[in-house]
């Protein structure tokens, strides 16, 4: 209501329509969002506001990405409601709903949502997000790309009888990092060739930033008393700047885990005294799990005996006490470190699209451009749509805000592909977009950057009399612009008033 009375009457004129702020009273919210809890007339709707951009911004591709969130709450947990308490790397403190998100790449345009109780896991989930996108888009040849809980051999099955692609990493359940490191001896003993992969940055320079290679399995799975197979290929892929990032953890972790056993060695006030091997035994395990170095640091431990003679005093005779004190020495053991170096990197990635369809290379550059659903995620939480903290308690109007607020979401990715196009049309980046540094140029600049830019704009409307005179103040050449890159005329200002030479 607060917004809406400042912007009172530039709404009207827009609307050509009388706009109070109590056209905006959280009653007036809790009518709509009971229409959007509606999930009969939501899907319909989404399909058909889907359909509409897809047709008139030309966004749609054959590759659909699925991830799920969670979104805290305030609100108080009831025993079959969606606010739940649930594993959440926000606040496992609070109660919580999950979101289930399937967007299009490249931009991150929303395709389905679904809002589901905070203790829900993932795994089950991904099946019926997958029917739905299929429904909502009629294509039934699409590539899924998920995380690693998508691999479910279950998910799998379903994907296959139901034609549709997948793409994932597998877990450390299903496919081991041993059987990853024997599948890589093997390619090599083969004397395979591994193919790079090459990645384009947007400043026009390339760079190799992995190597990869595949095998092709045959899956069989039962369902419904029938026996299934299908042909998968598995693609191992070694990340160059993820296993530098792994080298330099694991020798944080050896460095860290040698002054802890070095340590043990040392006596003062508060250090404590070891007097057994199992004692320094016990330690030195811990020390190294908890470090996850395990084999990596070889150690020996020495029990040392002391003997110390005690002159007679009083009616005590004379004695000799014996005390055994442990001493601990390690070092790094250069074969198992090299066995250890050498796993770093890579992971393994399952699909079952063809070869000609999606190649070596497009199979880990796709999954490396996961982070467009995470962005996703953090526009809906974040200060552009706020959705989190949620202060709704009822799950019907709970499930209709988080429906309502994908709609401005797909608002977000429309002005950001309409921006990008036309820069990279134009061969020119556009700058001037930050006050403090107004050369910086953007080659993607997002919807954020752009209206908090237009915040400057004001419409003046002075009475005199019986007439009104209207000035636009505030629109400078860059707005100017930019609304030329977004296909937009200025006559969206000019239609409220004359524009006030600033």
């Amino acid at each position: 209501e607060d917004w809406v009375e400042k912007r009172q009457q530039i709404l009207s004129d827009f609307f050509c329509h009388p706009i109070s702020p109590k056209h905006f009273t959280d009653d007036r919210l809790a009518r709509i969002l009971d229409y959007f809890s509606n999930s009969e007339r939501w899907n319909e709707f989404e399909c058909q506001l889907n359909a509409t951009i897809i047709r008139v911004y030309g966004v749609f591709s054959d590759l659909v990405r699925i991830d799920m969130t969670t979104a805290n709450s305030d609100g108080i947990v009831t025993e079959s409601g969606l606010l739940q308490f649930g594993h959440s790397k926000d606040d496992p403190t609070t109660p919580q709903i999950k979101i289930a998100l399937s967007v299009l790449d490249p931009l991150g345009l929303p395709l389905t949502v679904s809002i589901l109780p905070g203790n829900t896991a993932d795994d089950p989930l991904y099946i019926p997000v997958m029917d739905s996108v299929i429904k909502n888009t009629n294509n039934q040849r699409l590539l899924f790309v998920g995380d690693c809980k998508m691999c479910a051999l279950g998910t799998r099955l379903h994907a296959f009888l139901h034609q549709m692609d997948y793409l994932c990493p597998l877990s450390e359940v299903a496919h081991p990092t041993s059987e990853i490191i024997e599948a890589v001896h093997s390619f090599e003993s083969s004397n395979g060739i591994m193919t790079p992969i090459k990645r384009e940055y947007y400043t026009g320079d390339e760079a190799i930033i992995a190597e990869a290679f595949e095998k092709k399995v045959m899956r069989s799975a039962h369902k419904d008393g029938m026996h299934h197979s299908w042909e998968e290929r598995i693609i191992y892929a070694k990340s160059f700047a993820h296993a530098e990032k792994q080298k330099a953890k694991l020798d944080s972790n050896l460095e860290k885990s040698l002054d802890e056993i070095f340590s043990m060695n040392e006596r003062g006030r508060g250090k404590p005294v070891y007097r057994s091997r199992s004692e320094a035994e016990d330690k030195i395990q811990s020390v190294l799990k908890s470090n996850s170095i395990l084999g990596v640091i070889s150690y020996e431990i020495r029990e040392e005996l002391t003997k110390k003679t005690i002159r007679a005093y009083g009616n005590r005779p004379k004695r000799t006490e014996k005390k055994i004190s442990v001493k601990v020495s390690a070092n790094v053991n250069q074969e198992a470190y090299d066995a250890a170096i050498e796993i770093l990197g890579w992971r393994a990635y399952i699909t079952n699209r063809s070869e000609d369809l999606l190649s070596i290379e497009a199979v880990v550059l796709a999954y490396r451009d996961q982070y467009v659903v995470e962005h996703a995620f953090h526009r809906l939480k974040g200060k552009c749509l706020s959705l989190t903290p949620i202060h709704i308690q009822k799950d019907e109007r709970i499930d209709g805000l988080v429906k309502l607020l994908t709609i401005p979401l797909r608002i977000l990715v429309v002005i950001d592909k309409t921006l990008q196009d036309s820069i990279a049309q134009r061969g020119e980046n556009l700058s001037g977009l930050f006050r403090y540094n107004p050369k910086k140029e953007l080659v993607k600049p997002k919807a954020e950057r752009i209206i908090e830019y237009f915040k400057g704009v004001f419409v003046s409307k002075v009475a005199m009399g019986n007439q009104y005179f209207t000035s636009i103040i505030g629109l400078e050449e860059k707005h100017m612009e930019i609304l030329g890159l977004l296909n937009l005329s200025v006559d969206i200002f000019t239609a409220f008033g004359v524009i006030q030479d600033t």
